[in-house]
């Protein structure tokens, strides 16, 4: 049996589902945040072109998303 609770309104799911991964919401903020700025200046600095920025910046995202573990829900889904 699942003991996890029923939450009827949308917000409060939202609001619950936020709570819940807080600590990875901001881990995974950091780390995008650092990529992204990183790179830029890695790319800047050494004059490579802007369509390789942005390739390496959607693969290095799709991995890091890929590696890190998913989100959670603290309801039960389908309610």
């Amino acid at each position: 049996m699942d003991d996890r609770p029923a939450i009827e309104s949308r917000s409060g799911r939202l609001l619950a589902y936020l709570r819940h991964n807080r600590d990875q919401l901001v881990v995974d903020a950091a780390v995008l945040l650092s990529w992204v700025v990183v790179s830029a200046a890695l790319f800047r600095w050494l004059a490579l072109p802007q369509w390789l920025h942005y390739l390496v910046l959607f693969f290095g995202i799709a991995v890091y998303s890929k590696l890190t573990p998913d989100w959670e829900r603290p309801y039960r889904p389908g309610d």
